[in-house]
Formats: structure tokens, sequence, C-alpha cells
């Protein structure tokens, strides 16, 4: 558990919490460390909020900040993908180009660091706090 206190579920996410476990969710002891309710895990293995959605459970400073890393990765290159569409549809080549490269960079990155992952025997990405 997360240590916080539990939250009590307005109709919302009940109607949301009910939702999930329909769909074969799994309630986990584990809370939200932004609201407190339970957390579910999927049938694909991804841990969810009722309310938040998407968490990742991490268990050392180290893996949250890896967790912020990816994050940011991902984060740069959807803005930069938004970017080079303004850009064609403005008819600035230069700037689809910068852009792009931008877009080169994040996929670099994020394939490095799903190689070195992976040759520490580690799982990419996983939100929140686990206790």
């Amino acid at each position: 558990m997360s240590g916080e206190k539990p939250a009590r579920p307005g109709p919302e996410a009940m109607k949301r919490m009910v939702q999930l476990l329909q769909q074969g969710a799994v309630m986990l002891a584990e809370t939200c460390p932004i609201c407190g309710l339970p957390l579910f895990r999927l049938k694909n293995g991804e841990v969810v909020c009722p309310i938040h959605g998407r968490v990742v459970i991490v268990s050392s400073d180290e893996e949250e900040r890896e967790v912020h890393i990816d994050e940011a990765v991902k984060l740069a290159e959807y803005q930069a993908a938004l970017r080079v569409q303004s850009a064609l549809e403005s008819g600035e080549p230069e700037e689809v180009v910068r852009w792009l490269n931008v877009i080169e960079a994040a996929e670099r990155i994020r394939k490095l660091r799903e190689e070195r992952a992976s040759s520490r025997g580690e799982a990419p990405g996983r939100v929140g706090r686990g206790g």
C-alpha cells in the first residue's frame, strides 16, 4: 500500500471500478499515489487507476528517475510530431526538418534506453510508487 488514506470513490470512480472488474481487471492492494483509490491490473498487465488511468509502479528512486526520463522522451517526440504537422501545413520545410531531427533523436534515445534495460534484464518503463 502507498500509505495514503483510502479515498472514498465518487459515483463516476465507482462506475469505472465496476467496469474494470467486469473487463477482468484485478484490484490490487496498492493505491494510486495521487488519489488513494485502489489500482487495477488489466489483462495485458498494465496497472491503472480508475480516475487517473495508467500508473507505473516503481520500487526505488532510480527506477522513478528512469520512468520520468522515459516519459519526457515520449512527450518530446509527441510535441515534435505536432510541430512537424504544423510546419507541413504552413509550408515551412526548414521547420519540418528541424522537428524531424528531434523525433529521430528521441527514437535513438528510446532505443538506447531499451537496449540498456534489456541488457540488465529489466522491463522497460513501469508510474507511482509501490511499497
